[in-house]
Protein backbone atom coordinates (compact mmCIF):
# COMPACT_ATOMS: atom_id res chain seq x y z
CA UNK A 1 0.00 0.00 0.00
CA UNK A 2 2.91 2.23 0.71
CA UNK A 3 4.34 2.13 -2.68
CA UNK A 4 1.20 2.80 -4.34
CA UNK A 5 0.50 5.65 -2.00
CA UNK A 6 4.25 6.65 -3.19
CA UNK A 7 3.22 6.16 -7.10
CA UNK A 8 0.22 8.39 -7.00
CA UNK A 9 1.82 10.94 -5.05
CA UNK A 10 4.97 11.42 -7.96
CA UNK A 11 1.89 11.21 -10.53
CA UNK A 12 0.03 13.82 -9.45
CA UNK A 13 3.40 15.89 -8.43
CA UNK A 14 4.21 15.25 -11.98
CA UNK A 15 1.06 16.60 -13.35
CA UNK A 16 1.51 19.47 -11.52
CA UNK A 17 5.34 20.17 -12.35
CA UNK A 18 3.83 19.56 -16.18
CA UNK A 19 1.04 22.46 -15.98
CA UNK A 20 3.08 24.85 -14.17
CA UNK A 21 6.20 24.49 -16.45
CA UNK A 22 3.53 24.84 -19.55
CA UNK A 23 1.99 28.10 -17.67
CA UNK A 24 5.42 29.96 -17.08
CA UNK A 25 6.81 28.90 -20.38
CA UNK A 26 3.55 29.91 -21.75
CA UNK A 27 3.06 26.86 -24.16
CA UNK A 28 -0.78 26.35 -22.27
CA UNK A 29 -2.97 28.56 -19.80
CA UNK A 30 -4.70 26.78 -17.55
CA UNK A 31 -8.62 27.34 -18.86
CA UNK A 32 -7.75 27.19 -22.43
CA UNK A 33 -8.57 24.27 -24.64
CA UNK A 34 -5.44 23.26 -25.96
CA UNK A 35 -4.79 22.38 -29.67
CA UNK A 36 -2.93 19.17 -30.95
CA UNK A 37 0.70 20.38 -31.01
CA UNK A 38 0.12 21.67 -26.80
CA UNK A 39 -1.28 18.60 -25.80
CA UNK A 40 1.54 16.91 -27.58
CA UNK A 41 3.86 19.12 -25.47
CA UNK A 42 1.81 18.44 -22.30
CA UNK A 43 2.33 14.88 -22.78
CA UNK A 44 6.31 15.13 -23.72
CA UNK A 45 6.72 17.17 -20.63
CA UNK A 46 4.27 14.97 -18.01
CA UNK A 47 6.56 11.74 -19.57
CA UNK A 48 9.68 13.79 -18.31
CA UNK A 49 8.82 14.94 -14.98
CA UNK A 50 7.27 11.62 -14.50
CA UNK A 51 10.21 9.92 -15.51
CA UNK A 52 12.64 12.43 -13.80
CA UNK A 53 10.76 11.44 -10.30
CA UNK A 54 10.79 7.75 -11.22
CA UNK A 55 13.82 6.95 -11.35
CA UNK A 56 14.70 9.29 -8.68
CA UNK A 57 13.12 7.71 -6.58
CA UNK A 58 14.51 4.19 -7.63
CA UNK A 59 18.37 5.62 -7.79
CA UNK A 60 17.37 6.69 -3.71
CA UNK A 61 15.37 3.99 -2.58
CA UNK A 62 17.92 0.96 -3.49
CA UNK A 63 21.87 1.55 -3.93
CA UNK A 64 22.25 1.02 -7.45
CA UNK A 65 25.75 0.74 -9.31
CA UNK A 66 27.10 3.55 -11.84
CA UNK A 67 26.05 1.58 -14.81
CA UNK A 68 22.21 1.60 -14.04
CA UNK A 69 22.54 5.64 -12.84
CA UNK A 70 24.30 6.36 -15.93
CA UNK A 71 21.72 4.04 -18.14
CA UNK A 72 18.87 6.36 -16.71
CA UNK A 73 20.92 9.53 -17.34
CA UNK A 74 21.37 8.50 -20.71
CA UNK A 75 17.80 7.78 -21.08
CA UNK A 76 16.37 11.23 -19.72
CA UNK A 77 18.85 12.78 -22.14
CA UNK A 78 17.35 10.97 -24.94
CA UNK A 79 13.87 12.05 -23.80
CA UNK A 80 14.87 15.66 -23.85
CA UNK A 81 16.24 15.06 -27.02
CA UNK A 82 13.13 14.09 -28.49
CA UNK A 83 10.99 16.77 -27.06
CA UNK A 84 13.83 19.39 -28.91
CA UNK A 85 12.83 17.63 -32.01
CA UNK A 86 9.34 18.28 -31.20
CA UNK A 87 10.04 21.98 -30.58
CA UNK A 88 12.17 21.99 -33.40
CA UNK A 89 10.02 20.80 -35.85
CA UNK A 90 6.87 22.75 -34.78
CA UNK A 91 9.16 26.12 -35.64
CA UNK A 92 9.74 24.54 -38.85
CA UNK A 93 6.61 23.81 -39.86
CA UNK A 94 5.20 27.48 -38.60
CA UNK A 95 8.56 28.86 -40.79
CA UNK A 96 8.37 26.01 -43.74
CA UNK A 97 7.12 28.88 -46.49
CA UNK A 98 11.05 30.38 -45.78
CA UNK A 99 12.67 27.32 -47.52
CA UNK A 100 12.80 26.52 -51.02
CA UNK A 101 12.52 22.80 -50.27
CA UNK A 102 8.90 20.71 -49.11
CA UNK A 103 8.17 20.45 -45.55
CA UNK A 104 8.85 16.56 -45.36
CA UNK A 105 12.22 17.04 -46.57
CA UNK A 106 12.62 19.18 -43.16
CA UNK A 107 11.15 16.22 -41.15
CA UNK A 108 13.63 13.81 -42.62
CA UNK A 109 16.05 16.10 -41.66
CA UNK A 110 15.35 16.88 -38.69
CA UNK A 111 14.59 13.23 -38.16
CA UNK A 112 17.92 12.75 -38.70
CA UNK A 113 19.35 15.02 -36.28
CA UNK A 114 17.64 14.17 -33.43
CA UNK A 115 16.11 10.80 -33.59
CA UNK A 116 19.06 8.54 -34.74
CA UNK A 117 21.15 9.61 -31.49
CA UNK A 118 18.03 9.59 -29.52
CA UNK A 119 17.60 6.27 -31.00
CA UNK A 120 21.22 5.42 -30.32
CA UNK A 121 21.34 6.79 -26.91
CA UNK A 122 18.18 4.59 -25.77
CA UNK A 123 19.88 1.55 -27.39
CA UNK A 124 23.19 2.42 -25.01
CA UNK A 125 20.59 3.09 -22.11
CA UNK A 126 19.15 -0.18 -22.33
CA UNK A 127 22.26 -2.41 -22.70
CA UNK A 128 24.22 -0.85 -19.84
CA UNK A 129 20.98 -1.29 -17.38
CA UNK A 130 20.77 -5.12 -18.81
CA UNK A 131 24.25 -5.63 -18.19
CA UNK A 132 25.27 -6.99 -15.11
Amino acid sequence: MKKKLCFIRMLVLAVILTFVVAEVFSIYHIGSMPTLLTTLYLVSLFSIFSYLLFSGSYVISEKRSIKKIISLLLFFVALVIILGYLVVLDVDYLNWYMYSSPFYINVIYRSVEFLVPAIILIIVSVWLFRKK
